[in-house]
């Protein structure tokens, strides 16, 4: 990998991350405030992700268009014939993204912040590292020290507000986290990451119609609530999940796994600006220690690379 493309998926990476950390605090806002209700929420979230794809594929194919035109063969009638071939997700990817998000925004009202931040990140690492191992991308020692200790740095994070959980709240994140995992591990098998994004996001449609339907009921929203849930799907799921699943075939599974143990501390970050809460010297050591974990990952997976190359070449 070049070092422009280095920096590139690095970009990508941390972008994705930042957008996830504020979809946490979007949804925090809305649920935790009773502004919406979470199949609301989810419906909208994942409405407006579909709607807001459709018109960068739409952007992103008009373009395309132009610039092929002239060099394209002709067709039938005089006219050029496009040829492309569009990935276009699948129906299981869909579901898992559908469980996700559900079962994400019902975790939010049933189960503390802390002890969600610390079961879903646990459960996404275990997830993940157990895939890498099933697929032969061995974890090596610096990376195994790394991911126990950005682990050790997020419980430091989390310990002290820590509660017993509801039997709801814990079914519901840790589905939750399951099916994130999930849904990157497919992503890194993704060859056309805003064309698969965007089906996916397409066929929850009627996934979320139906579930809207059944739980009519239980409905409420307001102004507010509506406007967070618009922007997460729009910006924070929709734009963020392309930049997530572009990054995620340039790296590995471990590492895939470890950065996203940044998104609680992101979260931190901007509930600090956003809901003024404070910063603590107990967050600077949770803090020091998650990047430090990060590192090792990065430092471990690049040496073992370098051996490699050296072994083979």
């Amino acid at each position: 990998m070049s070092p422009t493309l280095m920096l590139q998926t690095a970009l990508l990476t941390f972008f994705s991350l930042v957008a996830f950390a504020a979809n946490a605090v979007i949804c925090r806002w809305a649920l935790d405030g009773g502004l919406i209700d979470p199949v609301s929420f989810t419906s909208l979230r994942l409405g407006s992700g579909a709607a807001v794809l459709f018109l960068v594929m739409s952007w992103f194919a008009w373009r395309q268009r132009r610039a092929t035109r002239p060099l394209c063969p002709q067709g039938y009638g005089g006219e050029p014939e496009l040829i492309t071939t569009v990935s276009k997700g699948s129906w299981k990817a869909a579901i898992i993204l559908f469980l996700y998000a559900i079962t994400f925004s019902y975790g939010y009202v049933a189960i503390s912040t802390a002890t969600g931040a610390l079961l879903l990140s646990v459960v996404v690492q275990f997830t993940m590292i157990g895939y890498a191992l099933r697929a032969g991308d061995r974890l090596h020692g610096a990376e195994w020290v790394g991911v126990a200790l950005a682990l050790i740095g997020l419980l430091y994070l989390v310990y002290p507000k820590l509660t017993t959980p509801s039997w709801w709240g814990l079914v519901m994140v840790t589905v939750s986290a399951y099916t994130w995992a999930l849904y990157t591990i497919y992503g890194r098998k993704s060859k056309n990451p805003l064309s698969d994004t965007a089906y996916n996001f397409y066929r929850t449609l009627p996934m979320i119609a139906l579930a809207s339907l059944l739980f009519i009921e239980w409905a409420h929203f307001t102004p507010q609530g509506i406007w967070l849930a618009v922007f997460s799907g729009a910006v924070t799921s929709g734009l963020g999940y392309i930049l997530w699943y572009t990054a995620l075939p340039r790296i590995s599974s471990s590492l895939a796994s470890a950065s996203q143990l940044l998104v609680p501390l992101l979260a931190a970050f901007g509930a600090a600006w956003l809901i003024s809460e404070p910063i603590t010297l107990s967050f600077i050591i949770a803090a020091t220690l998650m990047l430090g974990g990060l590192g090792l990952v990065l430092w471990g997976r690049h040496k073992h690379r370098r051996l490699h190359q050296r072994k083979t070449g």
